[in-house]
């Protein structure tokens, strides 16, 4: 190898360890699934789901991720939230927007 392959190979390999320590990590994804009415979202990045379509008089909502997610009554998830559902558990009640993970 000649001087001037070596200092390509290494840095490229220096500027790729600086990208993965200074670019900031995006969202968390919660791991497993998230059912809502006949949807089902695999790994859901934490952060808010509007419901979508009609307004519907309830919804149902399975959390089969490792995270609790919250349900609130408008869009956008803002406000407080009306419900907390737990990993392993489920609802069915009225809500418009879901919260993966807790907010900050």
């Amino acid at each position: 190898m000649n001087f001037r392959r070596v200092t390509t190979v290494l840095g490229a390999a220096a500027a790729a360890i600086l990208l993965s320590v200074a670019v900031p990590a995006s969202a968390q994804a919660a791991e497993g699934t998230l059912t809502i009415d006949a949807t089902t979202y695999q790994d859901p990045a934490d952060g808010c789901l509007n419901v979508g379509g009609p307004p519907a008089p309830r919804h149902f909502v399975a959390n089969d991720t490792g995270v609790p997610v919250l349900l609130y009554p408008g869009t956008d998830c803002q406000g407080r939230p009306d419900r907390l559902v737990l990993p392993g558990d489920g609802d069915f009640t009225r809500f418009e927007s879901v919260r993966v993970g807790l907010p900050d």
